[in-house]
C-alpha cells in the first residue's frame, strides 16, 4: 500500500497515559501498527460552558413573562368560569321562573274550575233565597206575618267569601275576570250581612205587628197625651198607656201612663197615674191625659214596621235579581253576575 502522507497520519496515542518509547514518535516510524492490545482511546466529556450573565438575564426575564402569562391565563380561566356560572344561573333562573309561571298558570286553570263550582253553588242558594223572599212579601201584603222566613234566613247562608279564593291563584286570572271575582265576593258578603239584619228585624217586629193587625178590627188606645206647664207655656207629651184599653168602648176615668222624667242618672221612665181630661184647665192640678186615636199613630208604630220589612225584602230581591223597573237604571242582579262569572271561569278551566 502506498505510504500516507505524514501530515495525514493520526497522532500516536498514549497507552495508559504512558508516552511511547523513545525513537517512536509521531512521524518517525511510519507503517508500524499499534499493538492489537492497545486500549481504545477515551472520549473526554467537556462540560458545557457556563451561561453568561446576559443569557441568565434572558432566561429569568423569559421565565417571568411565562409566569405572568400563566397568571393572566388563570385569571381569564376564572373569569370565563364565573361568566359561565353566571350565565348558567341566569338560564336556571329564567328556566325556573318560566317553570314557576307555568306552574302558577296550571294552578290558576285548576283554581278557575274550583271557583266555577263554588260560584254556581252560591247562585243556587241565592235563587232559593229570592223565592223565599217573594213568598214572604206576598204574606206580608196580606197581613200575615212571614214567620217561616225568620227560620229560613237563619238556615240559609250564601256559601261564598274570601276563603273561597285561597289557594286558587286568582292573581293569575285575566284582569277582567279577576275584577268580576272580587266584585262578586264583596257583593255576596254584603248580601249575607243584609240577610242577617232582615232576620233580626223580623224577630223584633213580629209581636207588635201581629198585635197591630189584631187590633185593627177592635182598635185599642195604646197612647195618650198629657199636659204640663213650662213657665207661661203649656206643653203636650205623647206617652204610652201602661194598660191599653178598647178605643170603641167606655174609657176609664183614671189610668196609668209612662212618662220620661229627668233624674240625676238622666231621663228615666216613670209610671204616673193620670185623670182622663173632660173639661177645665189641661195643665192645672193633677196630671190629665187624653187617649190618642190608634189610626193616627199607626204610621209611627206597626205600619212603619211593616213598611220597613217590605222595603228590606224588596231591596234584597233587587240585589239578587236586579232592577227591572226603569230601563235607564236597569241592573243585572247578583244572580246574573254570578252566572256570567261562572261561564268565564269555565272557559279558563278548559285550557288544560
Amino acid at each position: 500500500m502506498p505510504t500516507p502522507h505524514p501530515s495525514a497520519r493520526p497522532p500516536m496515542p498514549s497507552v495508559g497515559g504512558i508516552a511511547p518509547p523513545s525513537g517512536i514518535s509521531q512521524g518517525i516510524s511510519p507503517g508500524i501498527p499499534l499493538p492489537p492490545f492497545a486500549p481504545a482511546p477515551r472520549t473526554i466529556q467537556t462540560p458545557p460552558p457556563k451561561p453568561t450573565a446576559a443569557a441568565q438575564t434572558i432566561k429569568v426575564e423569559i421565565g417571568e413573562e411565562v409566569e405572568q402569562e400563566r397568571r393572566k391565563a388563570s385569571k381569564r380561566t376564572a373569569l370565563y368560569a364565573a361568566l359561565t356560572a353566571f350565565v348558567g344561573i341566569a338560564i336556571g333562573f329564567a328556566a325556573g321562573g318560566a317553570k314557576e309561571r307555568g306552574d302558577r298558570g296550571k294552578m290558576a286553570v285548576q283554581g278557575a274550575g274550583l271557583l266555577e263550582k263554588d260560584v254556581r253553588a252560591a247562585n243556587e242558594k241565592m235563587q232559593e233565597l229570592s223565592q223565599k223572599l217573594s213568598s214572604a212579601a206576598e204574606q206580608l201584603s196580606s197581613k200575615k206575618f212571614p214567620t217561616q222566613l225568620t227560620t229560613d234566613l237563619g238556615a240559609i247562608n250564601i256559601p261564598f267569601d274570601a276563603t273561597n279564593l285561597e289557594g286558587k291563584q286568582v292573581g293569575s286570572l285575566p284582569g277582567r275576570v279577576l275584577r268580576q271575582v272580587l266584585a262578586y265576593t264583596t257583593s255576596v258578603q254584603d248580601l249575607n250581612k243584609t240577610k242577617d239584619s232582615l232576620k233580626n228585624l223580623l224577630v223584633a217586629a213580629q209581636a207588635p205587628v201581629e198585635k197591630s193587625w189584631k187590633e185593627q178590627a177592635e182598635p185599642v188606645a195604646n197612647f195618650s197625651v198629657v199636659f204640663r206647664r213650662d213657665g207661661d207655656k203649656t206643653l203636650a207629651e205623647l206617652v204610652p198607656n201602661k194598660a191599653p184599653f178598647p178605643f170603641g168602648k167606655d174609657w176609664p176615668a183614671k189610668y196609668t201612663v209612662t212618662r220620661l222624667e229627668r233624674t240625676q242618672q238622666g231621663m228615666k221612665p216613670t209610671e204616673k197615674e193620670a185623670i182622663r181630661w173632660t173639661r177645665g184647665d189641661l195643665a192645672g192640678g193633677d196630671l190629665q191625659a187624653l187617649p190618642v186615636d190608634p189610626q193616627s199613630v199607626a204610621a209611627f208604630t206597626s205600619e212603619q214596621i211593616v213598611f220597613k220589612l217590605a222595603s228590606a225584602m224588596r231591596d234584597i230581591r233587587q240585589l239578587l235579581e236586579g232592577n227591572k223597573d226603569n230601563p235607564a237604571t236597569e241592573t243585572d242582579g247578583l244572580i246574573k253576575e254570578g252566572d256570567n262569572l261562572a261561564n268565564e271561569l269555565h272557559k279558563i278551566s278548559l285550557a288544560r
